[in-house]
């Protein structure tokens, strides 16, 4: 079993590219927490490529849930189902992957909330303001989660 965070997300439009961002800015801490970091980018089927049955999964990607930008949310990947209508702007979404090929894993998918979509390599201001504290929010909620 191998502990494993893959960042989502699409660098050129705006904060979707906050999984990808966050990602970066904890890698070097990640890896000497034995966590292998895969870049998916809005390529899910190399993400699906580097998934082995018993892995521990942290999918870190943007969400648009209607709560104040920058909030972060978790969710088992088992307590998702293809019934939940997932979406994605990355189709098919690495979850309906997964449950596509049976993939045997655990893990969570760590959600962002956006603020702006739009053509943009940088995110927007709100999410700006609050990278630091997301980035930590999401490191010690994978800290604290690793070792399940």
């Amino acid at each position: 079993m191998a502990v494993k965070c893959i960042a989502i997300g699409n660098r050129i439009m705006g904060d979707d590219a906050i999984g990808i961002k966050v990602t970066e800015e904890l890698t070097t801490k990640l890896i000497k927490e034995d966590i292998v970091i895969i870049y998916g980018e809005t390529d899910n089927e190399y993400a699906l490529s580097k998934i082995k049955d018993g892995d521990l999964l942290f999918i870190i990607d943007s969400t648009y849930l209607d709560l104040m930008p920058g909030t972060v949310t978790v969710t088992s990947i088992n307590d998702l189902s293809l019934k939940n209508n997932l979406t994605s702007q990355h189709q098919p979404s690495l979850i309906h992957l997964i449950k596509l090929y049976g993939k045997n894993i655990n893990g969570f998918v760590i959600g962002i909330e956006v603020d702006t979509i739009e053509f943009s390599s940088e995110l927007s201001n709100t999410l700006k303001l609050k990278f630091h504290n997301i980035c930590q929010e999401v490191y010690e909620f994978i800290v604290a989660n690793k070792n399940k």
